[in-house]
């Protein structure tokens, strides 16, 4: 692959060559002014891995963040992770999705609204087998004990904790990674201590999960890519 960029010079900078990739794959070179064409075409050539990373991924976070169309090939998130889809409709099998051999399948007649409805199906049922038990898994650990756990259809609010201290957690967040659904119930139980998000708040979330940040970066970066 020829990666093209575009070259700024500048004679304030005095020895460092930076890169960097805009949101629409464009990549910029940022160079001190005298600075030979052969060491910067060096520098490009020993980042092509991460250049090539870095674009492959940016572009399967585009297509996942167009509109969805539940056709074959077309990738949906588990767990942190994109599975391609084969759809396909046989009214001998049972409508639905099931997950199996690293893919979806979907068993569905073409109709954009049952397939939607039978994939939020299928997401709602797997959050309410992990999420509920996560929460049991961290409520031993922390001896914090909530009332009670919804699971919620919400779009970008993932988590929440009631002045009562029932918890809710939004079905969507089975797309994201394991350690990131921990975070947010990690978030939502030390809610049980501190209703508000005061640094004493924080001073407990990173007690109990010091890497919490990681985690947290990772869902505010990806959060689009968890709607449909």
């Amino acid at each position: 692959m020829d990666i093209k960029y575009s070259l700024k010079r500048s004679k304030k900078r005095k020895k460092t060559i930076s890169l960097q990739i805009g949101s629409h794959s464009d990549i910029t070179v940022y160079a001190p002014y005298f600075t030979p064409v052969a060491e910067i075409s060096r520098f490009v050539e020993e980042k092509r891995n991460w250049i090539e990373r870095t674009l492959r991924n940016q572009s399967r976070q585009m297509s996942v963040l167009k509109e969805k169309t539940y056709e074959t090939g077309e990738e949906f998130y588990y767990l942190g992770r994109p599975y391609p889809l084969k759809a396909g409709f046989d009214p001998l099998e049972n409508t639905g999705v099931l997950f199996r051999l690293d893919r979806f399948m979907l068993n569905c007649p073409d109709n954009g609204e049952m397939k939607k409805y039978y994939f939020t199906l299928w997401y709602q049922k797997k959050a309410k087998e992990h999420i509920p038990a996560r929460v049991a898994h961290f409520s031993r650990e922390l001896n914090l004990w909530p009332r009670g756990v919804r699971i919620t259809s919400a779009r970008s609010r993932w988590g929440s904790c009631s002045q009562d201290n029932s918890l809710a957690f939004s079905f969507r967040l089975i797309m994201a990674p394991p350690q990131v659904i921990d975070y947010v119930v990690v978030h939502e139980l030390m809610h049980m201590r501190q209703k508000n998000h005061s640094s004493k708040f924080w001073r407990l979330v990173i007690e109990a999960m010091p890497d919490f940040t990681e985690h947290r970066r990772w869902l505010r970066k990806h959060q689009e890519m968890l709607k449909f």
